[in-house]
């Protein structure tokens, strides 16, 4: 049996994108830093988020039912720091990520992202302390944002496009 120490050691060597998921409906808004995003189809045009059933986000997702991946940029290692700090309301967390697009049903979406992708959620698969929520992305909004920001060994790491020669 792998101990959760070794599995949290062995994750750290597998680099992921950063993201902030919002959310917006009946249920209000939120949003949250996520590392377990990934696409899982292009036909339809559908990702998962994974997110873990004891966060805030949580609930509030499954009862909103439409979420908003935004990729960040390189440099956005504070945004990300800003949607993963406990006590700060959303109000306060959105304020300080910069501007913000309303999207349909006014989803937040963050204008220094490299993207934004709004989804409906279309399935729902309970997997151990997690929820992931397969979404059907609705559209693809281009942020200003320039590179990608990755974490990997426990850290924030900036890429860029190698830029080519002329």
């Amino acid at each position: 049996m792998v101990s959760q120490q070794e599995f949290r050691q062995a994750m750290a060597a597998l680099p992921a994108a950063v993201n902030v998921i919002t959310t917006h409906g009946p249920s209000g808004c939120h949003g949250m830093t996520a590392t377990a995003v990934c696409s899982v189809s292009d036909d339809p045009a559908s990702l998962l988020v994974c997110i873990n059933r004891s966060a805030r986000m949580h609930d509030v997702l499954v009862e909103n039912g439409r979420f908003c991946v935004n990729v960040l940029a390189a440099g956005q290692d504070g945004v990300s720091g800003t949607f993963s700090a406990r006590g700060l309301t959303i109000d306060e967390r959105l304020a300080q990520a910069g501007d913000i697009v309303l999207l349909e049903g006014d989803m937040p979406a963050l204008a220094e992202a490299q993207v934004a992708l709004p989804c409906r959620v279309e399935q729902v698969i309970e997997a151990g302390t997690h929820t992931i929520f397969i979404g059907h992305v609705e559209q693809v909004v281009p942020g200003r944002g320039q590179g990608a920001l990755a974490y990997y060994g426990r850290d924030y790491h900036h890429l860029t496009q190698r830029e080519q020669a002329a």
